[in-house]
């Protein structure tokens, strides 16, 4: 029996759903892979390096606010009667953060060079966050909000903003390696205990160096977790 035109144009666009199909599980299979390998070898490592960076920093500070009875925070209290002290309060910031942003790039560039990858293609595949007008500008955003502050004459709401910077990389998937819901729930908390600050008016910088530090635990132990079983795995 001869098959109408209408009957093969169904036929037809049924084959060509049923191919579609087929195209799509198969490019979906071949990404699995990429998607679930974003931290394994060379990249892994970086990782590593970087928040074991920051870990170390955010620690070393913490331990001196303990071991000081609050020097840092005393510290910046008196840039509100000092107006040379905010001065060198701003450039202190300015030069640790044009520090770490060397560092950062130049821990991906030997990754990228020990993958055998470019610099740009490995940022944009292992290292989103980093790309460098995006991390650059807001970087530079977060410490033009603090200069200004520190300007203003209201060091004891730079704290507050601290804690709302963390919750920032947190839910923007920054720096931090965790799971998503973690993440934001982590990010929100952290948000909302700088608004909490900010409105207690409570200026220590205990309770941001304290919260960095524990994020940034909390996502070393997962990369060393990560690090441990991609070794055992190959052995």
């Amino acid at each position: 029996k001869l098959m109408s035109p209408e009957e093969l144009n169904v036929r037809k666009a049924i084959a060509d759903v049923e191919l579609i199909r087929r195209v799509l599980d198969q490019a979906e299979q071949n990404e699995t892979p990429v998607r679930t390998a974003g931290l394994f070898g060379v990249t892994l490592t970086a990782n590593l390096i970087l928040q074991g960076l920051a870990l170390g920093l955010s620690a070393l500070l913490l331990l001196i606010e303990l071991l000081s009875g609050g020097a840092l925070t005393e510290m910046l209290m008196l840039g509100a009667t000092f107006p040379d002290i905010r001065l060198v309060g701003i450039g202190f910031i300015a030069g640790i953060l044009i520090g770490l942003v060397i560092l950062l790039y130049f821990v991906i560039w030997r990754a990228a060079r020990n993958s055998g990858e470019e610099l740009n293609a490995y940022i944009v595949r292992n290292f989103r966050y980093a790309r460098l007008l995006s991390y650059l500008s807001d970087l530079l955003l977060k410490f033009t909000a603090v200069a200004l502050v520190m300007l203003a004459g209201r060091p004891e709401w730079v704290p507050p903003l601290l804690l709302a910077f963390t919750g920032d990389y947190l839910v923007q998937g920054r720096l931090f390696t965790l799971p998503t819901r973690l993440a934001v729930l982590l990010g929100t908390l952290c948000i909302a205990a700088g608004l909490y600050q900010f409105l207690a008016q409570i200026p220590t910088l205990l309770t941001p160096l304290a919260v960095f530090t524990l994020v940034a635990l909390i996502s070393m132990t997962r990369l060393i977790r990560l690090h441990r079983g991609q070794v055992d795995a190959v052995v």
